[in-house]
C-alpha cells in the first residue's frame, strides 16, 4: 500500500464539456453492440463500477459507459475527473432512442435507478440488470427489477431473496430470466489478500457501509454508536494486531452529518488506544473527506496498490456488498449486524460469523475462528452459483460474452411468446 497525505482524483478538470464531447464522438462510426448505463446523483458512482471494467466483467475496449449527464453531475465534474481510460459517453436519461448502441445490442445496468424506467422502453435493445455486487440489504430486492429483460444474480441466496419477496416466480427461475453468474459481477480488490503465516504485518480491515436512504431500518452502518470501532479495537487486542485499515463506503456521511462526526470519533478512539490507523479516503464522500481532513490531525491515508497487496488477518464489515467480496477473495471476515436485520435463510451462517449488538466481540471472534474455513465455505456455497457449470471456471470477460450470447438467444422471452 502507498501512504499519502491528501486524497487523489479531486483536482479541477481542465476541460469539462469539451472533453465529454470528444469522448462521445471519438469513435462515432463504431457503434457498439453492448454498453453500460449509469444514472447516479454522485459522480463517484463511476468509481464503484470501474473495478468491473478492470476485471473484464465490462469491456474497456468495446463497452462504453453511458453516463446520464444531468445538472448535478455537470457541477461535480468541475471538481472531479472522469477516468481517462474508460469510454464515457454523456447521454440524456429520457433519450434512449439516441443511445449510441446498435439495434439488438445489450444494455447493462449496475444501478437500479429511476431513469431506467425510461430506457427500458426502448425495445431495440436487451436490458440486463447486473447491479454492482451482492448484498443482503433490503434495498437489493426491488420490484422494479421485473422491468428488465434479464437479471444477473450471484447464486442461490439472491434467487431465494427474489422469490421470497414475490418479485419473481419459480417459472422465471426455471425458464432462465434470472441468470446465476457467480462472482462475475462481484468486485475484485487485488490490493488486499488473505494473510498467511509468513506475513509480518497483517492488518485488521474495517469497511463500514453508509447510512442508506430512508429510515433507521435502512441504516446498516456500524459507525452508529461507534459499535464497529469498538469491535475493531477488541479484535485487535484479541489477535495481538496493531495495524488497522479503514475503508468507508463512498457514500458514508453523504446524507447524515452525524455519521461523519461518529466516524471521526471512531478514528480517534482507535488512535488513542495505540493502534496504527490508516484510512482509505480516495473514493470517500466529499463530506467525509472534509470532516476528516479538518478535524483529524496527521491523518494517515493510503491508496490501493495492486503490486503490493495488503495482508488481511481479519476483516470486519456490515451487511453490505463487502461480504461477497471477502468471500470471493477468501478473506476471513465477520459481519456486524442487528438481530432484526438477519437475512432469511442466513440464520445458521450468521450465528457463526456475526457480531450482534448484545455479543462480546472477542467471544464471537473466538467462536468464528474455531471453524472459519468451514463456515466461510458454507457461506460461499449459498452466495455463489452458476447457470451453466462451465461458467465457474471462466474469466470475467468470457463470462460476459457468454451472458451476451445467452441474452441474444433470448431463452425466457422466446418461451413466453410461444405460450
Amino acid at each position: 500500500m502507498q501512504t499519502q497525505q491528501a486524497p487523489e482524483g479531486d483536482l479541477p478538470e481542465a476541460v469539462s464539456e469539451d472533453r465529454s464531447a470528444h469522448i462521445a464522438l471519438r469513435d462515432v462510426e463504431a457503434v457498439p453492440d453492448q454498453a453500460v448505463y449509469l444514472d447516479s446523483p454522485v459522480l463517484s458512482a463511476v468509481n464503484q463500477i470501474r473495478p468491473f471494467f478492470e476485471s473484464g466483467a465490462y469491456g474497456k475496449s468495446d463497452t462504453p459507459l453511458l453516463l446520464r449527464h444531468r445538472a448535478l453531475i455537470r457541477m461535480q465534474r468541475l471538481f472531479s475527473r472522469l477516468p481517462s481510460d474508460l469510454d464515457v459517453r454523456p447521454v440524456k436519461g429520457g433519450a434512449a432512442t439516441q443511445f449510441p448502441l446498435r439495434k439488438g445490442g445489450v444494455l447493462f445496468y449496475p444501478f437500479n435507478s429511476q431513469s431506467n424506467l425510461q430506457t427500458v422502453t426502448n425495445r431495440g435493445f436487451r436490458h440486463v440488470l447486473t447491479l454492482h455486487g451482492e448484498s443482503n440489504k433490503g434495498a437489493s430486492v426491488r420490484p422494479a427489477s421485473r422491468m428488465y429483460d434479464y437479471v444477473s444474480i450471484t447464486g442461490p441466496l439472491a434467487r431465494d431473496r427474489y422469490l421470497d419477496a414475490g418479485i419473481f416466480t419459480s417459472a422465471d427461475v426455471d425458464q432462465g430470466r434470472l441468470v446465476m453468474m457467480g462472482d462475475t459481477f462481484v468486485q475484485s480488490m487485488p490490493w488486499i489478500k488473505p494473510a498467511r503465516i509468513t506475513d509480518t504485518a497483517p492488518v485488521i480491515f474495517y469497511s463500514p457501509t453508509w447510512e442508506g436512504y430512508g429510515s433507521d431500518a435502512d441504516n446498516y452502518s456500524s459507525v452508529v454508536g461507534l459499535r464497529g470501532f469498538m469491535a475493531v479495537l477488541k479484535a485487535a487486542r484479541a489477535l495481538d494486531l496493531h495495524r488497522v485499515v479503514v475503508k468507508p463506503h463512498p457514500y458514508l456521511g453523504m446524507l447524515r452529518p452525524a455519521m461523519v462526526r461518529e466516524f471521526i470519533s471512531g478514528i480517534r478512539l482507535l488512535r488513542r488506544s495505540g493502534l496504527q490507523v490508516s484510512v482509505m479516503m480516495r473514493h470517500a464522500s466529499i463530506q467525509l473527506k472534509f470532516g476528516c481532513f479538518t478535524q483529524l490531525s496527521r491523518l494517515n491515508t493510503i491508496v490501493e496498490d495492486d503490486s503490493a497487496p495488503m495482508a488481511v488477518a481479519l476483516a470486519l464489515c456490515d451487511i453490505s456488498g463487502m461480504e461477497a467480496i471477502f468471500l470471493k477473495q477468501r478473506i476471513r471476515h465477520m459481519v456486524l449486524a442487528r438481530e432484526d436485520a438477519v437475512p432469511k435463510g442466513m440464520e445458521a451462517i450468521y450465528a457463526r460469523k456475526c457480531i450482534m449488538p448484545h455479543q462480546d466481540p472477542e467471544t464471537a471472534l473466538t467462536d468464528y475462528l474455531g471453524d472459519a474455513d468451514e463456515t466461510d465455505t458454507a457461506h460461499r456455497k449459498m452466495v455463489f452459483g452458476w447457470r451453466n457449470p462451465e461458467l465457474e471456471g471462466m474469466s470475467a470477460s468470457s463470462a460476459r460474452r457468454w451472458l451476451i450470447d445467452y441474452v441474444r438467444n433470448d431463452p425466457f422471452w422466446s418461451q413466453a411468446q410461444a405460450i
